[in-house]
């Protein structure tokens, strides 16, 4: 477990997130705020982004799972930063979008260090921060 500690603080300061640990996973959360017009009026919200690892494997790989809130005009940045990050995505690699005009929603899972998965997901949201 004191490996995993030490990864899960990795994580927490790679993300800038706030973390804890329940049902067996480690939980980080970052809060996005998102400006969306709607006609002439404006609304901000702000939504939290869920992360979370888990079932550790002995190659140091975990079960790495995020659940992000961009806007549609982000979305072609995120996303390329995702593919064209020094370390590539994983073959145990799954993402769902669900999008409309307003919000997009994205799910990620993959198998891999835990590290790797905060890393690139540090740089593609880094890319999209205003």
């Amino acid at each position: 477990m004191n490996e995993e500690l030490l990864i899960a603080d990795e994580v927490q300061r790679t993300l800038k997130a706030r973390c804890e640990y329940r049902e067996g996973k480690f939980h980080f959360t970052k809060t996005k705020k998102l400006d969306i017009f709607l006609g002439s009026s404006l609304f901000v919200f702000k939504l939290d982004m869920e992360i979370s690892f888990g079932h550790f494997q002995q190659d140091g790989a975990a079960v790495n799972k995020a659940r992000v809130y961009i806007l549609p005009e982000e979305m072609l940045a995120f996303e390329d930063t995702l593919r064209k990050f020094p370390i590539p995505l994983p073959i145990a690699f799954r993402q769902c979008i669900h999008m409309n005009q307003n919000l997009v929603e994205i799910t990620m899972e993959s198998l891999e260090p835990p590290r790797n998965f905060a890393l690139r997901l540090a740089a593609a949201l880094k890319e999209i921060e205003p």
